[in-house]
C-alpha cells in the first residue's frame, strides 16, 4: 500500500523489534538493528559509514519513503513506529511480506522514470588503491603518518610489484596523500594542488600509467576543508558543520564539512577539470560523511561537472542511499578493519546488503581486500579476500598487496584468487 500525503500527516504502525535501519549506522561497525527507542530524519542524519535507503524493515513488514522532500521516523522502544511525512511525500508500506523482495520492488518505484543507467566496460573491472598499502608502509618504517610513503616513485614501484606477480591489470587509484598538505608547515585542506616535492612529474606519471595498462585514478575529499584553504578564506561563508560534530569551536586547520551554493560550480569545474585534463580517468569521492541532504547536492553538482568534461570518467562515492547513488556509476561498501576480531566479517556482509539493496542499480567497489587493516596477519587477510571475491554486483578492490607476507603460499592463493575472479568476468 502506498499512503500518499497532501498535507503533514502522521502515520504509526505495530513492530517487533529488532528494527533495521539501512539508513544508520556507524562507523566500522554493524549497528543497523535496534531494539530502542529513536527519532531521526534519514535525510539529514550524518551520512556515517554507509548510509542507505530511508527504509524501514522490521520481522515481515516494509517501510519506505518514496522521495526524498523529507520527512521523520520515530519509534517508541514498546512496538509502536511512526512516520510523519510532509506534504507531498509518499510511503511504501507492505505488511506480511517478504521484505527484501519488497525493498527490491520499492526501488523499481522510486527509479521510475531516471535516466537510463549505461556504464563503462572499465567501471566494473579490478581496481588497485594505494590506500592499505601506503598505510602499511608506515606502520612498518614506525610512522604515524599514512600519507607520508605515498609519491611518485611509490606509485612505479606498485605498478612493478604488481606486474611481477602476475597479477591482472584494471583501474588503479592513488589515494589520499598526492595532494600539497602543509604549505605553509600548517595543515591545509581543500585546495587540491599537486604535492610537487612527492609528485614532480604527475602528467607523465598519468601516461605512464595508461602505458602500462592501468586506468588512473585519483583520490579526492571534496566534501570536506579547512578555514584556512583559499576556497574558504574567500567565501567563509560556505564553513559548515565541524567534522568532530563540536562546531562551536575550531582554528584554522580543523576539518569542516562545506555548505552547498553555486558559488562553488566554479570552482569544482576548475578542480575536476584539470585531472581529467591530465587523463584521470576515475574519481574515488571520500569522506561526504556531513548532513546528508547537503552531502547529495554537492555530490551531484560534482558529478554534473564532472560528467560535462568527460562522461566516461567513473565516479565513485559512498553513500548508498537510492536517492544519492543516481549522482554516482560505483558505490563502495566501505571499509572493515581486523580490529573488529571476528565481527568483521558480519560488518563485511552488512556494508555489502545495505549497498546491494540501496543502490541495486550501481556496480559496487568492493573494498579493501584484506579490510583496511595497516598490517593484517595472512590467515584472515586471505579470509576476507575469499569472502570478497565470492560476492556478486562489484568489483573487488586491490589494495594491500600479498607481497608483503613472507609466504609464498599466501602470495599464490591470493593471486589465484584475484585472476580468478577476472577470468569469471571476461566470460560474462
Amino acid at each position: 500500500m502506498i499512503y500518499t500525503c497532501d498535507q503533514e500527516q502522521i502515520l504509526t504502525f505495530s513492530v517487533l523489534p529488532p528494527l533495521y535501519l539501512p539508513f544508520y549506522n556507524q562507523w566500522g561497525a554493524n549497528a543497523y538493528y535496534t531494539y530502542s527507542a529513536f527519532d531521526y530524519d534519514p535525510f539529514t542524519l550524518r551520512a556515517s559509514s554507509t548510509s542507505g535507503s530511508p527504509v524501514v524493515l522490521a520481522g515481515e513488514k516494509f517501510f519506505g519513503f518514496l522521495t526524498d522532500i523529507g520527512g521523520r521516523i520515530s519509534y517508541d522502544g514498546c512496538g509502536k513506529l511512526t512516520f510523519t511525512c510532509p506534504a507531498g511525500q509518499s510511503l511504501w508500506v507492505a505488511e506480511e511480506c517478504n521484505p527484501y523482495e519488497q525493498w527490491r520492488q520499492y526501488n523499481d518505484a522510486v527509479l521510475k522514470g531516471q535516466p537510463e543507467y549505461c556504464p563503462e566496460s572499465f567501471w566494473s573491472g579490478l581496481e588497485y588503491c594505494t590506500w592499505v598499502d601506503q598505510k602499511n608502509v608506515a606502520v612498518r618504517n614506525g610512522s604515524t603518518n599514512m600519507q607520508e610513503f605515498l609519491c611518485e616513485s611509490y606509485v612505479y614501484d606498485y605498478m612493478i610489484r604488481v606486474e611481477k606477480l602476475g597479477l591482472s591489470k584494471g583501474k588503479l587509484t592513488i589515494d589520499d596523500g598526492w595532494d600539497l598538505r602543509y604549505p605553509t608547515g600548517e595543515k591545509v585542506w581543500g585546495n587540491w594542488e599537486i604535492d610537487r616535492n612527492k609528485f614532480p612529474h604527475m602528467e607523465q606519471l598519468v601516461r605512464d600509467m595508461t602505458s602500462a595498462g592501468f586506468v588512473p585514478g585519483l583520490w579526492f575529499a571534496p566534501f570536506t576543508f579547512t578555514p584556512n584553504c583559499i576556497l574558504a578564506q574567500h567565501h567563509p561563508e560556505l564553513i559548515g558543520e565541524n567534522w568532530n560534530q563540536r562546531a562551536e569551536n575550531y582554528d584554522s586547520q580543523s576539518l569542516m564539512f562545506i555548505k552547498p551554493s553555486p558559488i562553488l560550480e566554479r570552482y569544482y569545474d576548475e578542480v575536476f577539470g584539470y585531472y581529467i585534463d591530465m587523463g584521470f580517468r576515475k574519481f574515488k569521492l571520500d569522506m561526504s560523511y556531513g548532513n546528508k541532504r547537503e552531502m547529495k547536492e554537492l555530490l551531484a553538482m560534482m558529478y554534473r561537472i564532472i560528467k560535462k568534461h568527460n562522461p566516461t570518467v567513473e565516479v565513485e562515492a559512498h553513500i548508498p542511499d537510492i536517492f544519492v547513488s543516481r549522482y554516482c556509476d560505483t558505490v563502495r561498501i566501505n571499509d572493515v578493519s581486523f580490529d573488529d576480531k571476528d565481527q568483521w566479517r558480519a560488518v563485511t556482509m552488512e556494508h555489502y546488503k545495505v549497498c546491494r539493496y540501496s543502490s541495486h542499480d550501481r556496480i559496487l567497489n568492493l573494498d579493501h581486500i584484506g579490510t583496511n587493516t595497516s598490517d593484517p596477519e595472512a590467515a584472515p587477510y586471505l579470509a576476507h579476500a575469499r569472502l570478497l571475491l565470492g560476492l556478486e554486483g562489484g568489483f573487488p578492490c586491490v589494495s594491500l598487496l600479498p607481497d608483503r607476507f613472507d609466504d609464498p603460499e599466501v602470495v599464490e592463493e591470493y593471486v589465484v584468487l584475484v585472476n580468478g575472479w577476472c577470468e569469471r568476468q571476461k566470460k560474462r
